[in-house]
């Protein structure tokens, strides 16, 4: 038998209601900041291993590109050698070009020096060209006459002499073409070749 007044008994009982209430709402948001912790904790996984993968994928493509690239080259190198095999005119470039090198004086600096097999109605030729600077138009005549002068070459000629600065010093940049007659027989030489007195 409960003595108490009715407005003390509702009392508790409210008390008691609002207290399971809190439990219950502390419950629940204790539960949806474990559900958001453990959601954003799988979101920076997820970014780590797109990111991850991402770099892999990267790193795919660039070996991927690499190796098109080598490729590529290795088809080059390998048409040259199939177009240098299959060459009917074959000479001992390692001689022309010891003779060009020993031909050009200590005044004189090659920047170019470019050899090609051309094919035509007049037979099987060389052309080639040489491009670089001298000090002066008078070094670089004499170097033009010495070639005119020279066996194996053949219509020498100076295709431009213009000023130009070389590491803050006025120079003279110049190119040089000239032939070669594959059909006709030639030797070249392997000595030092002075060049207008110079060596």
């Amino acid at each position: 038998m409960n003595l108490l007044p009715v407005q003390y008994v509702e009392r508790s009982r409210n008390k008691a209601r609002s207290g399971r209430v809190a439990i219950a709402i502390i419950i629940t948001l204790c539960a949806v900041a474990a559900f958001a912790t453990h959601s954003r904790l799988s979101m920076n996984s997820s970014v780590e291993d797109l990111v991850k993968t991402q770099a892999r994928a990267n790193n795919a493509l660039e070996i991927e590109v690499d190796a098109t690239s080598l490729e590529r080259k290795k088809e080059k190198l390998e048409s040259f050698v199939s177009r240098y095999k299959n060459e009917k005119t074959i000479f001992q470039m390692g001689d022309l070009v010891a003779t060009i090198t020993n031909m050009v004086p200590d005044s004189i600096t090659l920047e170019e020096f470019s050899l090609d097999i051309v094919h035509s109605e007049f037979g099987d030729a060389i052309s080639g060209r040489l491009s670089g600077f001298a000090d002066s138009d008078e070094r670089i005549a004499r170097f033009v006459s010495a070639l005119q002068t020279e066996e194996p070459f053949d219509a020498v000629s100076m295709d431009f002499s213009r000023s130009r600065n070389v590491r803050e010093h006025r120079a003279r940049g110049f190119r040089i073409s000239f032939r070669i007659d594959l059909d006709k027989s030639w030797n070249v030489s392997r000595n030092v070749v002075a060049v207008g007195g110079e060596e």
